[in-house]
């Protein structure tokens, strides 16, 4: 393969690629868009579409800068912007800041609601919740930052419980689920990655670890939806939220 730059030849695309990076300092363009069919960059080699043509960015994304729509505040009659999602403008930011005047003293603060103790499984802090929310799902992580710790822990951890026929029994969960999570459906394409491997029933409650890597104790998740089956806020079983 000849650079296009220098005309050097190398012995293969991906010699030539890395080559005009490094050299040029410029990557070649290596995706075809499937929206318009422009060529563009992508460091991963795994995208479909370009920036435009994406669904979820540019002017497709709800959040984008030009998608502010304009209304009018229901309290004081005076117009502002918004961005456009499932909710519609209903008050301006003024009155939103001023709600506590209008709407009173919030239900939690005005009623006795009943609350319960909890102790981190991470950190050993004891936490108050709703009783509500503990009888919802169990209460386990004080924050989304022991959780995390605690995954990344156990994952350093348990290299010896994913041995044996964890691969192979990982890589049939990954098939059979279409390389997509279960709950909120995104795709591999769309994570930049394949889903995780998700246990229904936790590898701790078994006395083998390997009774634990059966295909139907399995479930394919995002990252996101991982992290709320952990602390039980998603029935993976249906793939429906409890809450």
């Amino acid at each position: 393969m000849d650079c296009p730059t220098c005309d050097k030849s190398l012995q293969s695309e991906r010699g030539m690629r890395q080559h005009h990076t490094k050299v040029h300092g410029e990557p070649l363009l290596n995706r075809t868009c499937k929206g318009c069919e422009t060529e563009f960059y992508d460091p991963k080699a795994r995208r479909k579409f370009c920036d435009n043509c994406n669904p979820n960015a540019g002017e497709h994304n709800g959040n984008w800068t030009g998608k502010r729509e304009e209304t009018t505040c229901k309290r004081c009659d005076e117009t502002f912007e918004f961005y456009p999602s499932d909710k519609k403008g209903v008050y301006c930011p003024e009155c939103v800041e001023a709600s506590s005047e209008f709407l009173g003293e919030p239900y939690y603060e005005v009623h006795e609601i009943e609350r319960t103790k909890k102790v981190c499984e991470f950190c050993g802090r004891i936490i108050d919740v709703l009783q509500s929310r503990a009888d919802r799902y169990p209460v386990r992580f004080c924050s989304h930052n022991c959780l995390s710790l605690s995954l990344m822990m156990r994952d350093a951890s348990d290299q010896n419980v994913y041995n044996g026929n964890w691969r192979e029994v990982r890589r049939r969960a990954l098939d059979r689920d279409d390389h997509r999570c279960k709950n909120c459906g995104a795709t591999e394409e769309e994570l930049g990655q394949e889903p995780d491997v998700h246990h229904i029933v936790p590898v701790r409650e078994f006395s083998d670890p390997q009774i634990a890597h059966s295909i139907d104790n399995l479930v394919c998740l995002c990252r996101s939806c991982h992290r709320l089956a952990e602390i039980g806020a998603i029935d993976i079983s249906t793939g429906n939220s409890n809450s």
